[in-house]
C-alpha cells in the first residue's frame, strides 16, 4: 500500500472520508513484459486499466478513493458471494520465471472472515492455479506477498478472489509483476528493535542486488547487507523509510513503500512537584508509550473520543493479547512513588477481558505484577499502588487480554509522590443493558430519570435513537444488520457509552 498507515488506528474517520469509484474496466489488453522489465498497477488513474471482474453476484471489486492514494477493494457482500479481479493478459515470452508481489489488507470484527485467494493462469483456457488465500481481520495493518512463478506463457494472467463471509472490506494495492533478469522492488519493509535512537531495518531480497538505498525521511544511505542498524536517530520521532534495491548491469528498482516508525521517548524525569501525567488528550496516538503485541495481530489504541467522550488508551481486539509500556522514568527523586489511573473493563455476556498491571526497574528486569483485573468493572474505577524499587529507568505496563467482551480502557495515568486524593471511588451513573447480544430489541435501565439514547454504527453514523421515560429505554435493532453498534446514554447523572451486538 502507499503507506504502512494507510488503514491506521483511526479508521473510522478514514473510512468516513473515502468512497467508491463504481467505474469497472472492461477492456481487454495485452501488456508485454520483457527480461528485466516490471509491470505495476497502483490504481492511482482512479480506474481498474486493462483490469476486469467476474461475477454472478452482487459481489465485485472497484476502485477505493482516498486522500492521495488508491486502492482496489471487495466490497462488502452477501455471505458467500464471490467475486474474481482479473488482470491484463501478459505476454512473457522469453522470460523463464517471473515475481508476483503485492499489498493486501483485510478487515471484519468476527470470524469467520472474508477470504483472499490469489492465483494465475497460462492461458484464458487454463485453470486457475492457487498462489494462497487469505483469511485474516486486521485493523490497523497491511501486508505485503511476493511469489516466484516458473510457469510462463504469452497469454499470462493473475486473479484475485474475494470470498464473502460477513466481513467489511478486501483491499489489493501496488500489483507488481517482475520478468526474471529484471530488479525486484523491495517489499516487506519492517523496523525491529526500535530504542531512543536506533532501529533495525529489513526488507525483503531476491539475491540478485548489489546495494540498496534507504530513505529515512528524505535522507538517503547506501548499504550492501541487510538488516541494517540505522542509528543516530531522535528519540520520540516518527520515521518514515522506504528502500530501493541496485542490481547488475546498472538497474534498478522502484521504491518500495514507504513504511514508517517511531523512536522510543528518552528517559522522563519525575520529581514531587513534577509528577508523571497522561490522559491521552494530546493525540490520536501514543506519546511516549509503545503497544507491543504478544499474541494476534492487534494492539493497543488511543479512542479519538469515539467510544467515550475523551481519550484513552483502548483495546478491544478480539482473541489477542497485547502490552501497552511507558516510556522509561527516572522516580528516584520521588519521596514516596506512587501509580495512579483508572479503567474500565465491561461485561458483554458472560465475558470480561482482562486488565493486569505490571512495573520493571529497567528494560532487562522482568515484569512484577501489580495487580489482575478480571470482573467486570461497568464504570470507571481509580485504583492506587505503591512502586517499589524506585530506580533511573523505571517501565509501568498494562496488559490487556481480549475474551470477546467489551474491551479494556485505561485513563489519566498518573506516577509521582504520593497525595490523598481520594482514588478508588466510582462514577455514580449506573447503566444496564439487556438482552445483549441482541437479534431484536433492548431494554435500558438507568439511575437517571431522564436522558437521551444514541446508537451508532462503526462509521459513526447514527441510526436511531430514544429518550428515557423513568429511567427506561427500548431500542430496536431489528431492522439493522449483524455487527456491532454503540449506544452512548447521556443523562444529568453523566455520560455512558456501550457496546451493542445485534446476532
Amino acid at each position: 500500500m502507499k503507506n504502512k498507515h494507510y488503514f491506521s488506528k483511526a479508521l473510522f474517520a478514514i473510512l468516513m472520508a473515502l468512497f467508491f469509484n463504481a467505474a469497472i474496466a472492461v477492456a481487454q489488453c495485452t501488456i508485454p513484459i520483457a527480461p528485466g522489465q516490471s509491470y505495476l498497477e497502483d490504481f492511482q488513474s482512479g480506474e481498474m486499466e486493462c483490469w476486469t471482474v467476474e461475477t454472478t453476484s452482487s459481489a465485485t471489486w472497484a476502485v477505493m478513493q482516498g486522500t492521495g492514494s488508491n486502492v482496489v477493494a471487495f466490497q462488502n457482500a452477501s455471505a458467500d458471494q464471490e467475486a474474481r479481479l482479473v488482470s491484463p493478459t501478459f505476454d512473457l515470452t522469453g522470460s523463464n520465471s517471473a515475481t508476483l508481489s503485492f499489498a493486501y489488507a483485510m478487515m471484519a470484527l468476527y470470524p469467520p472472515y472474508d477470504e483472499l485467494t490469489v492465483s494465475y493462469r497460462t492461458s484464458p483456457s487454463d485453470n486457475w492455479h492457487q498462489l494462497a488465500t487469505y483469511s485474516i481481520s486486521d485493523w490497523s495493518n497491511t501486508f505485503d506477498a511476493s511469489f516466484t512463478i516458473d510457469d510462463l506463457s504469452s497469454t499470462f494472467q493473475i486473479s484475485f478472489l474475494g470470498h464473502c463471509n460477513g466481513g467489511y472490506y478486501i483491499f489489493v494495492d501496488d500489483i507488481e509483476l517482475t520478468s526474471a533478469g529484471g530488479c525486484a522492488r523491495p517489499a516487506g519493509l519492517s523496523a525491529t528493535e526500535i530504542t531512543t535512537n536506533s532501529a533495525l531495518l529489513g526488507w525483503s531480497t531476491t539475491g540478485s542486488e548489489e546495494s540498496w538505498t534507504i530513505d529515512l525521511n528524505g535522507h538517503q544511505t547506501t548499504v550492501t547487507s541487510q538488516p541494517y542498524l540505522m542509528d543516530r536517530l531522535e528519540p520520540n520521532t516518527e520515521y518514515n523509510f522506504r528502500v530501493k534495491a541496485k542490481c547488475g548491469g546498472g538497474m534498478e528498482s522502484e521504491w518500495s513503500q514507504p513504511t514508517t516508525f517511531k523512536t522510543m521517548c528518552d528517559v522522563i524525569v519525575v520529581t514531587d512537584n513534577e509528577p508523571y501525567f497522561d490522559d491521552f488528550e494530546a493525540s490520536e496516538d501514543f506519546v511516549c508509550w509503545q503497544s507491543q503485541i504478544e499474541a494476534g495481530e492487534d494492539g493497543w489504541v488511543v479512542d479519538p473520543g469515539y467510544l467515550i467522550l475523551n481519550n484513552t488508551a483502548f483495546f478491544i481486539w478480539l482473541g489477542d493479547v497485547a502490552w501497552l509500556v511507558s516510556a522509561p522514568l527516572d522516580i528516584t527523586a520521588v519521596t514516596e512513588p506512587i501509580l495512579t489511573f483508572k479503567h474500565r473493563q465491561r461485561s458483554l455476556g458472560v465475558n470480561v477481558d482482562e486488565l493486569s498491571v505490571y512495573y520493571a526497574t529497567s528494560s532487562d528486569d522482568s515484569w512484577h505484577l501489580l495487580d489482575n483485573f478480571t470482573s467486570a468493572y461497568e464504570d470507571w474505577v481509580e485504583e492506587s499502588y505503591a512502586l517499589p524499587s524506585a530506580s533511573g529507568t523505571y517501565y509501568i505496563a498494562f496488559r490487556a487480554k481480549s475474551n470477546d467482551a467489551d474491551g479494556v480502557y485505561v485513563d489519566d495515568v498518573r506516577v509521582g509522590n504520593y497525595i490523598d486524593d481520594g482514588v478508588s471511588e466510582t462514577c455514580s451513573f449506573v447503566v444496564s443493558v439487556s438482552p445483549n447480544p441482541t437479534s431484536g430489541r433492548i431494554s435500558i435501565e438507568t439511575n437517571a430519570a431522564s436522558g437521551e439514547i444514541a446508537v451508532f454504527d462503526l462509521f459513526g453514523r447514527k441510526i436511531t435513537s430514544a429518550m428515557l421515560n423513568e429511567g427506561r429505554a427500548e431500542i430496536d435493532l431489528s431492522g439493522y444488520a449483524k455487527g456491532i453498534y454503540v449506544a452512548r446514554i447521556s443523562s444529568e447523572a453523566g455520560t455512558s457509552t456501550i457496546k451493542l451486538v445485534k446476532e
